[in-house]
Protein backbone atom coordinates (compact mmCIF):
# COMPACT_ATOMS: atom_id res chain seq x y z
CA UNK A 1 0.00 0.00 0.00
CA UNK A 2 2.81 2.38 0.88
CA UNK A 3 4.46 1.60 -2.44
CA UNK A 4 1.25 2.42 -4.30
CA UNK A 5 0.89 5.73 -2.41
CA UNK A 6 4.47 6.66 -3.14
CA UNK A 7 4.03 5.88 -6.80
CA UNK A 8 0.89 8.00 -6.94
CA UNK A 9 2.72 10.94 -5.36
CA UNK A 10 5.53 10.64 -7.87
CA UNK A 11 3.05 10.65 -10.75
CA UNK A 12 1.26 13.73 -9.37
CA UNK A 13 4.50 15.66 -8.83
CA UNK A 14 5.67 14.76 -12.33
CA UNK A 15 2.42 15.99 -13.85
CA UNK A 16 2.53 19.22 -11.89
CA UNK A 17 6.11 19.83 -12.96
CA UNK A 18 5.02 19.86 -16.61
CA UNK A 19 2.28 22.43 -16.07
CA UNK A 20 3.47 25.98 -16.76
CA UNK A 21 2.99 28.57 -14.07
CA UNK A 22 -0.01 30.85 -14.68
CA UNK A 23 0.97 34.01 -16.58
CA UNK A 24 0.15 37.46 -15.44
CA UNK A 25 -2.44 39.16 -17.63
CA UNK A 26 -0.83 41.50 -20.15
CA UNK A 27 -1.45 45.16 -19.47
CA UNK A 28 -3.99 46.60 -21.86
CA UNK A 29 -2.67 49.82 -23.48
CA UNK A 30 -4.70 52.86 -22.45
CA UNK A 31 -5.11 53.97 -26.11
CA UNK A 32 -5.72 51.73 -29.11
CA UNK A 33 -5.74 52.62 -32.82
CA UNK A 34 -7.74 50.28 -35.04
CA UNK A 35 -7.92 52.22 -38.35
CA UNK A 36 -5.21 54.38 -39.92
CA UNK A 37 -5.60 54.89 -43.70
CA UNK A 38 -5.16 57.42 -46.50
CA UNK A 39 -6.87 57.69 -49.87
CA UNK A 40 -6.36 60.37 -52.52
CA UNK A 41 -7.34 61.55 -55.97
CA UNK A 42 -4.34 63.05 -57.74
CA UNK A 43 -4.49 66.80 -57.85
CA UNK A 44 -7.82 66.91 -56.02
CA UNK A 45 -8.02 65.64 -52.45
CA UNK A 46 -6.31 63.40 -49.91
CA UNK A 47 -8.32 61.89 -47.03
CA UNK A 48 -6.65 60.67 -43.84
CA UNK A 49 -8.83 58.50 -41.55
CA UNK A 50 -8.24 57.38 -37.96
CA UNK A 51 -10.26 55.28 -35.51
CA UNK A 52 -9.08 55.14 -31.90
CA UNK A 53 -10.41 54.23 -28.48
CA UNK A 54 -9.45 54.88 -24.85
CA UNK A 55 -11.14 53.95 -21.58
CA UNK A 56 -10.53 57.46 -20.28
CA UNK A 57 -11.90 59.02 -23.46
CA UNK A 58 -10.04 60.69 -26.32
CA UNK A 59 -8.98 64.27 -25.60
CA UNK A 60 -7.14 65.37 -28.78
CA UNK A 61 -5.96 64.15 -32.18
CA UNK A 62 -3.06 65.56 -34.23
CA UNK A 63 -2.05 64.56 -37.75
CA UNK A 64 1.63 64.96 -38.71
CA UNK A 65 2.57 65.32 -42.41
CA UNK A 66 6.07 65.43 -43.92
CA UNK A 67 6.81 65.98 -47.59
CA UNK A 68 9.76 64.18 -49.23
CA UNK A 69 13.08 65.99 -48.96
CA UNK A 70 11.81 68.40 -46.32
CA UNK A 71 12.72 68.56 -42.64
CA UNK A 72 9.65 70.63 -41.85
CA UNK A 73 6.67 68.69 -40.46
CA UNK A 74 3.11 69.98 -40.69
CA UNK A 75 0.99 69.42 -37.58
CA UNK A 76 -2.78 69.55 -38.00
CA UNK A 77 -5.23 69.38 -35.05
CA UNK A 78 -8.11 67.21 -36.25
CA UNK A 79 -11.61 67.70 -34.79
CA UNK A 80 -13.77 64.70 -33.88
CA UNK A 81 -17.06 63.81 -32.21
CA UNK A 82 -16.87 62.47 -28.66
CA UNK A 83 -17.39 58.76 -28.25
CA UNK A 84 -15.55 55.53 -27.72
CA UNK A 85 -14.21 54.66 -30.18
CA UNK A 86 -13.86 57.94 -32.08
CA UNK A 87 -13.57 58.32 -35.83
CA UNK A 88 -11.73 61.29 -37.32
CA UNK A 89 -11.15 62.38 -40.90
CA UNK A 90 -8.87 65.07 -42.29
CA UNK A 91 -9.33 66.12 -45.92
CA UNK A 92 -6.51 68.01 -47.60
CA UNK A 93 -7.39 70.06 -50.67
CA UNK A 94 -4.56 69.24 -53.07
CA UNK A 95 -5.51 72.11 -55.37
CA UNK A 96 -4.71 74.63 -52.64
CA UNK A 97 -2.02 72.64 -50.81
CA UNK A 98 -0.41 70.31 -53.37
CA UNK A 99 1.91 67.43 -52.55
CA UNK A 100 5.11 66.73 -54.53
CA UNK A 101 4.17 64.49 -57.48
CA UNK A 102 5.53 60.94 -57.17
CA UNK A 103 7.12 61.66 -53.81
CA UNK A 104 6.86 59.50 -50.70
CA UNK A 105 4.68 61.42 -48.26
CA UNK A 106 4.97 60.38 -44.59
CA UNK A 107 2.24 60.75 -41.96
CA UNK A 108 1.54 59.70 -38.40
CA UNK A 109 -0.97 60.48 -35.63
CA UNK A 110 -0.68 61.63 -32.05
CA UNK A 111 -3.59 60.54 -29.86
CA UNK A 112 -4.15 61.93 -26.35
CA UNK A 113 -6.68 60.71 -23.81
CA UNK A 114 -8.35 62.43 -20.87
CA UNK A 115 -6.02 60.70 -18.39
CA UNK A 116 -2.91 62.29 -19.93
CA UNK A 117 -1.72 59.27 -21.92
CA UNK A 118 -0.20 59.92 -25.36
CA UNK A 119 0.06 57.43 -28.23
CA UNK A 120 2.10 58.22 -31.37
CA UNK A 121 1.54 55.85 -34.26
CA UNK A 122 4.57 54.61 -36.24
CA UNK A 123 5.24 56.70 -39.37
CA UNK A 124 3.55 55.46 -42.52
CA UNK A 125 4.10 56.60 -46.09
CA UNK A 126 2.51 56.52 -49.51
CA UNK A 127 3.74 57.44 -52.95
CA UNK A 128 1.75 60.31 -54.34
CA UNK A 129 1.56 58.95 -57.88
CA UNK A 130 -0.71 60.15 -60.65
CA UNK A 131 -3.60 57.74 -60.11
CA UNK A 132 -5.63 59.30 -62.91
CA UNK A 133 -3.94 56.67 -65.08
CA UNK A 134 -3.45 52.92 -64.85
CA UNK A 135 0.33 52.48 -65.07
CA UNK A 136 2.08 49.49 -66.63
CA UNK A 137 5.65 48.81 -65.55
CA UNK A 138 8.84 47.24 -66.89
CA UNK A 139 11.93 47.10 -64.69
CA UNK A 140 15.45 45.83 -64.14
CA UNK A 141 17.76 46.06 -61.15
CA UNK A 142 17.88 49.87 -61.01
CA UNK A 143 15.35 51.29 -63.46
CA UNK A 144 11.56 51.14 -63.51
CA UNK A 145 9.64 52.47 -66.50
CA UNK A 146 5.95 53.26 -66.13
CA UNK A 147 3.61 53.83 -69.05
CA UNK A 148 -0.10 54.26 -69.62
CA UNK A 149 0.29 51.99 -72.67
CA UNK A 150 0.46 48.25 -72.13
CA UNK A 151 2.88 47.59 -74.98
CA UNK A 152 5.92 45.38 -74.14
CA UNK A 153 7.89 46.69 -77.16
CA UNK A 154 7.32 50.32 -76.16
CA UNK A 155 8.10 49.65 -72.50
CA UNK A 156 11.23 47.62 -73.25
CA UNK A 157 12.60 50.29 -75.58
CA UNK A 158 12.24 52.91 -72.85
CA UNK A 159 13.78 50.61 -70.24
CA UNK A 160 16.83 49.81 -72.40
CA UNK A 161 17.38 53.49 -73.29
CA UNK A 162 17.11 54.58 -69.66
CA UNK A 163 19.38 51.82 -68.33
CA UNK A 164 22.10 52.27 -70.97
CA UNK A 165 22.22 56.05 -70.63
CA UNK A 166 22.17 55.92 -66.84
CA UNK A 167 25.27 53.71 -66.87
CA UNK A 168 27.04 55.80 -69.53
CA UNK A 169 26.37 59.14 -67.82
CA UNK A 170 27.45 57.82 -64.42
CA UNK A 171 30.67 56.51 -65.96
CA UNK A 172 31.42 59.77 -67.79
CA UNK A 173 30.89 61.87 -64.68
CA UNK A 174 32.37 59.23 -62.34
CA UNK A 175 29.26 59.38 -60.21
CA UNK A 176 28.32 56.91 -57.47
CA UNK A 177 25.49 54.74 -58.82
CA UNK A 178 21.91 55.71 -58.27
CA UNK A 179 19.95 53.09 -56.36
CA UNK A 180 16.65 53.47 -58.19
CA UNK A 181 15.31 55.51 -61.09
CA UNK A 182 11.62 55.74 -62.01
CA UNK A 183 10.71 56.96 -65.49
CA UNK A 184 7.09 57.93 -66.15
CA UNK A 185 6.04 58.16 -69.81
CA UNK A 186 3.02 60.40 -70.25
CA UNK A 187 0.93 59.92 -73.39
CA UNK A 188 1.01 63.62 -74.36
CA UNK A 189 2.44 67.00 -73.47
CA UNK A 190 -1.00 68.10 -72.30
CA UNK A 191 -1.24 65.20 -69.82
CA UNK A 192 2.25 65.87 -68.47
CA UNK A 193 1.54 69.56 -68.19
CA UNK A 194 -1.65 68.89 -66.25
CA UNK A 195 0.21 66.56 -63.88
CA UNK A 196 2.91 69.14 -63.17
CA UNK A 197 0.45 71.94 -62.64
CA UNK A 198 -1.69 69.76 -60.35
CA UNK A 199 1.45 69.13 -58.34
CA UNK A 200 2.12 72.86 -58.04
CA UNK A 201 5.02 72.74 -60.51
CA UNK A 202 5.88 75.12 -63.31
CA UNK A 203 5.23 73.69 -66.76
CA UNK A 204 8.26 72.54 -68.74
CA UNK A 205 8.68 70.04 -71.57
CA UNK A 206 9.89 67.34 -69.18
CA UNK A 207 11.01 67.25 -65.61
CA UNK A 208 13.42 65.43 -63.37
CA UNK A 209 12.74 65.20 -59.67
CA UNK A 210 16.35 64.45 -58.69
CA UNK A 211 15.66 64.31 -54.96
CA UNK A 212 13.12 61.54 -55.68
CA UNK A 213 14.95 59.72 -58.47
CA UNK A 214 11.98 60.37 -60.77
CA UNK A 215 11.87 61.39 -64.44
CA UNK A 216 8.68 62.63 -66.14
CA UNK A 217 8.59 62.85 -69.93
CA UNK A 218 5.92 63.03 -72.61
CA UNK A 219 6.36 60.26 -75.20
CA UNK A 220 3.30 59.61 -77.37
CA UNK A 221 2.88 56.02 -78.50
CA UNK A 222 3.61 56.49 -82.20
CA UNK A 223 6.27 55.88 -84.85
CA UNK A 224 8.53 58.57 -83.37
CA UNK A 225 8.39 57.36 -79.77
CA UNK A 226 11.88 55.82 -79.77
CA UNK A 227 13.49 59.01 -81.08
CA UNK A 228 11.72 61.03 -78.37
CA UNK A 229 12.88 58.56 -75.72
CA UNK A 230 16.50 58.84 -76.90
CA UNK A 231 16.27 62.62 -76.74
CA UNK A 232 14.32 63.25 -73.54
CA UNK A 233 15.16 60.35 -71.21
CA UNK A 234 18.99 60.90 -71.22
CA UNK A 235 18.41 64.63 -70.76
CA UNK A 236 16.40 64.18 -67.59
CA UNK A 237 18.56 61.33 -66.24
CA UNK A 238 21.56 63.66 -66.46
CA UNK A 239 19.92 65.91 -63.86
CA UNK A 240 19.53 62.93 -61.53
CA UNK A 241 23.23 62.04 -61.85
CA UNK A 242 24.32 65.65 -61.28
CA UNK A 243 22.16 65.74 -58.16
CA UNK A 244 23.81 62.49 -56.99
CA UNK A 245 27.25 64.07 -57.44
CA UNK A 246 26.50 67.48 -55.96
CA UNK A 247 24.17 66.33 -53.19
CA UNK A 248 21.08 68.14 -51.95
CA UNK A 249 23.12 71.03 -50.54
CA UNK A 250 25.39 71.51 -53.55
CA UNK A 251 22.86 70.97 -56.33
CA UNK A 252 21.33 74.47 -56.11
CA UNK A 253 24.81 75.94 -56.73
CA UNK A 254 25.24 74.15 -60.08
CA UNK A 255 24.64 76.92 -62.66
CA UNK A 256 21.94 76.43 -65.24
CA UNK A 257 24.39 76.58 -68.15
CA UNK A 258 26.31 73.57 -66.82
CA UNK A 259 23.29 71.58 -65.61
CA UNK A 260 21.19 72.07 -68.75
CA UNK A 261 24.21 72.09 -71.05
CA UNK A 262 25.31 68.64 -69.90
CA UNK A 263 21.75 67.35 -70.15
CA UNK A 264 21.40 68.67 -73.71
CA UNK A 265 24.78 67.30 -74.81
CA UNK A 266 23.81 63.84 -73.52
CA UNK A 267 20.77 63.63 -75.80
CA UNK A 268 21.30 60.86 -78.32
CA UNK A 269 19.75 62.97 -81.08
CA UNK A 270 20.82 66.63 -81.00
CA UNK A 271 18.14 69.15 -81.82
CA UNK A 272 19.16 70.73 -85.16
CA UNK A 273 16.96 73.72 -84.45
CA UNK A 274 19.22 74.66 -81.54
CA UNK A 275 22.25 74.82 -83.85
CA UNK A 276 20.35 77.06 -86.25
CA UNK A 277 19.26 79.31 -83.41
CA UNK A 278 22.83 79.56 -82.12
CA UNK A 279 24.18 80.44 -85.57
CA UNK A 280 21.55 83.13 -86.05
CA UNK A 281 22.32 84.71 -82.67
CA UNK A 282 26.06 84.65 -83.43
CA UNK A 283 25.57 86.31 -86.80
CA UNK A 284 23.26 88.97 -85.36
CA UNK A 285 25.52 89.62 -82.38
CA UNK A 286 22.76 88.61 -79.98
CA UNK A 287 24.44 85.85 -77.97
CA UNK A 288 23.45 85.75 -74.30
CA UNK A 289 26.48 86.51 -72.05
CA UNK A 290 27.79 83.59 -70.02
CA UNK A 291 27.07 85.30 -66.71
CA UNK A 292 23.38 85.58 -67.68
CA UNK A 293 23.25 81.79 -68.12
CA UNK A 294 24.06 81.09 -64.47
CA UNK A 295 20.48 81.57 -63.23
CA UNK A 296 17.51 79.41 -64.26
CA UNK A 297 16.47 80.08 -67.82
CA UNK A 298 13.62 82.52 -68.46
CA UNK A 299 10.12 81.36 -69.31
CA UNK A 300 10.16 83.06 -72.72
CA UNK A 301 10.37 80.09 -75.16
CA UNK A 302 12.67 81.76 -77.68
CA UNK A 303 15.14 83.01 -75.07
CA UNK A 304 15.00 79.68 -73.24
CA UNK A 305 15.81 77.70 -76.39
CA UNK A 306 18.75 79.98 -77.15
CA UNK A 307 19.91 79.47 -73.55
CA UNK A 308 19.85 75.70 -74.06
CA UNK A 309 21.73 76.03 -77.35
CA UNK A 310 24.44 78.22 -75.86
CA UNK A 311 24.79 76.06 -72.74
CA UNK A 312 25.31 72.90 -74.77
CA UNK A 313 27.90 74.72 -76.91
CA UNK A 314 29.69 76.00 -73.78
CA UNK A 315 29.84 72.49 -72.30
CA UNK A 316 31.35 71.19 -75.54
CA UNK A 317 34.00 73.91 -75.39
CA UNK A 318 34.89 72.99 -71.80
CA UNK A 319 34.99 69.30 -72.64
CA UNK A 320 37.11 69.83 -75.77
CA UNK A 321 39.62 72.10 -74.01
CA UNK A 322 39.75 70.60 -70.52
CA UNK A 323 38.44 67.08 -71.03
CA UNK A 324 35.98 65.19 -68.86
CA UNK A 325 38.13 66.07 -65.86
CA UNK A 326 37.29 69.75 -66.44
CA UNK A 327 33.58 68.97 -66.29
CA UNK A 328 34.02 66.95 -63.11
CA UNK A 329 36.15 69.71 -61.57
CA UNK A 330 33.37 72.20 -62.23
CA UNK A 331 30.76 69.94 -60.63
CA UNK A 332 33.03 69.39 -57.62
CA UNK A 333 33.54 73.13 -57.18
CA UNK A 334 29.81 73.81 -57.24
CA UNK A 335 29.13 70.87 -54.94
CA UNK A 336 31.40 72.66 -52.43
CA UNK A 337 29.22 75.77 -52.68
CA UNK A 338 31.13 77.91 -55.18
CA UNK A 339 29.15 80.58 -57.00
CA UNK A 340 28.95 80.63 -60.78
CA UNK A 341 32.06 82.76 -61.32
CA UNK A 342 34.06 81.19 -58.50
CA UNK A 343 33.45 77.67 -59.77
CA UNK A 344 34.91 78.50 -63.18
CA UNK A 345 37.97 80.15 -61.64
CA UNK A 346 38.50 77.30 -59.17
CA UNK A 347 38.00 74.44 -61.62
CA UNK A 348 39.46 75.82 -64.86
CA UNK A 349 41.81 78.58 -63.72
CA UNK A 350 39.99 81.01 -66.02
CA UNK A 351 37.61 83.87 -65.42
CA UNK A 352 34.12 83.67 -66.94
CA UNK A 353 35.19 86.35 -69.40
CA UNK A 354 38.16 84.27 -70.54
CA UNK A 355 36.00 81.16 -70.87
CA UNK A 356 33.45 83.11 -72.89
CA UNK A 357 36.20 84.46 -75.15
CA UNK A 358 37.45 80.94 -75.81
CA UNK A 359 33.90 79.73 -76.47
CA UNK A 360 33.21 82.55 -78.94
CA UNK A 361 36.53 81.81 -80.63
CA UNK A 362 35.43 78.20 -81.08
CA UNK A 363 32.16 79.36 -82.62
CA UNK A 364 34.11 81.55 -85.07
CA UNK A 365 36.69 78.85 -85.77
CA UNK A 366 39.45 80.88 -84.10
CA UNK A 367 40.65 78.43 -81.50
CA UNK A 368 44.36 79.18 -81.20
CA UNK A 369 45.58 82.75 -81.20
CA UNK A 370 42.38 84.21 -79.73
CA UNK A 371 42.77 82.13 -76.60
CA UNK A 372 46.46 83.04 -76.40
CA UNK A 373 45.57 86.73 -76.63
CA UNK A 374 42.90 86.28 -73.95
CA UNK A 375 45.38 84.68 -71.58
CA UNK A 376 48.18 87.18 -72.19
CA UNK A 377 46.34 90.44 -72.73
CA UNK A 378 47.58 92.09 -69.49
CA UNK A 379 51.22 91.65 -70.55
CA UNK A 380 50.41 92.70 -74.09
CA UNK A 381 48.70 95.79 -72.76
CA UNK A 382 51.74 96.73 -70.68
CA UNK A 383 54.02 96.12 -73.63
CA UNK A 384 51.83 98.27 -75.85
CA UNK A 385 51.75 101.03 -73.26
CA UNK A 386 55.51 100.99 -72.99
CA UNK A 387 55.75 101.37 -76.76
CA UNK A 388 53.42 104.35 -76.69
CA UNK A 389 55.52 105.99 -74.01
CA UNK A 390 58.70 105.35 -75.94
CA UNK A 391 57.49 106.84 -79.24
CA UNK A 392 57.79 110.53 -78.18
CA UNK A 393 61.27 109.87 -76.87
CA UNK A 394 62.33 108.39 -80.16
CA UNK A 395 60.80 111.25 -82.14
CA UNK A 396 62.70 114.03 -80.33
CA UNK A 397 66.14 114.66 -81.87
CA UNK A 398 68.85 116.20 -79.77
CA UNK A 399 70.53 119.34 -81.28
CA UNK A 400 74.06 118.64 -82.37
CA UNK A 401 76.92 120.64 -80.79
CA UNK A 402 78.62 122.68 -83.47
CA UNK A 403 82.19 123.96 -83.21
CA UNK A 404 82.53 127.77 -83.50
CA UNK A 405 83.18 129.00 -87.01
CA UNK A 406 86.85 129.87 -87.63
CA UNK A 407 87.71 133.47 -87.81
CA UNK A 408 88.68 134.71 -91.24
CA UNK A 409 91.58 137.13 -91.47
CA UNK A 410 92.27 139.20 -94.44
Amino acid sequence: MRNNTLALRIIIVTMLAGVPAPRQAQEVPPIAVTVNTVEYTFGQQATFTLEASADAGIAALYLYLQKPGEERVEVVPVPFEAGNPVQATFQRDLRLSPLPPFGQVSWWWEVRDQAGHVLTTPPSSFQYADNRFAWHTASNERVRVHSTVDDPVYLRAALDIAAANLEAIEEALQSPPLEQVDVYLYPSQADLRAALEMGGREWVGGQARPELGVVLVAVPHDDESTARMERDIPHEITHLVIYRLAGPRGYPFVPAWLNEGLATVNQAWPDPDLDVLLEQALTAGQLIPLTDLCAPFPSDPQVARLSYAESASLVRTVRDRYGSSGIRALLAAYADGADCEGGIIQALGRTPQQLETAWRADLLGLTGWTTWLSDHWPWLALWGLSLLLAIPMVGVRRPRHRAPAPELHP
